[in-house]
């Protein structure tokens, strides 16, 4: 008889934005949330780290910087990956296969080395290494020529965000999961912009996704756009050649379960 594969299921999330000044408790939150649903993969599209510390807007206003720590940075970022797979690894259980992505906050690290080569190192310096992205992930895609990676699984396309055009600025706009299937004709997954957005195209079998965030907190600089922005995460069942069964899980909702 052939062989039957069970059709796969995963949970999404972006735009975590760890930051020393808000708590990481809503991973472990989420690492409960996964334990509890046994997906067969995790896909993080990137942002994870703020990164705050590099942020090349505040250059001009330095005083508004003396409070910001690249190492505090760093241990949030390593603190709420720990937190995601503690429960595994206590009950020694096998833990879902973690894909991450490199987003522009935690490509601020190139940047700023791009910038200044004389702030690289491992143990003094700066580097990209202090994210321990081979410790924490199965895979991990970095930037590739200065754009975010795109990798598929199971027949859909993943990255942090999708250019348009050819200037590698982020596709976006009010119909921006619409846009992902215009323009790549198959099932599409980014983060990035903070806002979820959701389109199928049964016809085609495809799906366009927009997952939102994961944030702790409001921007106090976003203002209004904070309205605009959802955070939680994405669960994709019966995952088959790209098509599947979405449900959003707010933050809010996975706190009242598990906070």
């Amino acid at each position: 008889m052939p062989k039957v594969f069970k059709n796969r299921t995963a949970v999404v999330f972006s735009c975590a934005h760890c930051d020393p000044s808000v708590s990481n408790a809503r991973f472990s939150v989420l690492g409960e949330f996964l334990y509890d649903i046994k997906p067969d993969y995790v896909v993080d599209l990137g942002d994870g780290a703020d990164m705050r510390s590099l942020n090349t807007f505040d250059t001009r206003n330095p005083e508004s910087i003396v409070s910001q720590n690249y190492e505090a940075d760093i241990e949030q970022y390593n603190d709420a990956q720990d937190r995601l797979r503690w429960k595994f690894r206590h009950h020694k259980r096998k833990r879902p296969t973690f894909y991450g992505f490199e987003g522009n906050h935690e490509h601020r690290i190139k940047k700023a080395l791009k910038s200044d080569p004389r702030l690289e190192g491992s143990k003094y310096g700066i580097s990209f290494s202090h994210l321990q992205t081979n410790h924490w992930f199965d895979e991990y895609h970095e930037y590739h020529n200065s754009a975010p990676a795109i990798k598929d699984y199971d027949g859909v396309s993943y990255a942090h965000f999708f250019s348009a055009g050819n200037f590698g600025t982020a596709m976006s706009g009010m119909h921006h999961a619409n846009s992902l299937l215009s323009n790549r004709f198959k099932s599409s997954t980014c983060g990035h912009s903070h806002k979820r957005d959701l389109k199928f195209k049964d016809a085609a079998g495809a799906i366009g996704l927009v997952a939102g965030c994961f944030k702790g907190a409001d921007e106090s600089w976003a203002g209004q756009a904070n309205l605009d922005w959802w955070s939680g995460v994405v669960v994709k069942r019966e995952i088959q050649n790209g098509f599947y069964e979405p449900e959003f899980i707010s933050l809010a909702s996975l706190r009242k379960e598990y906070g």
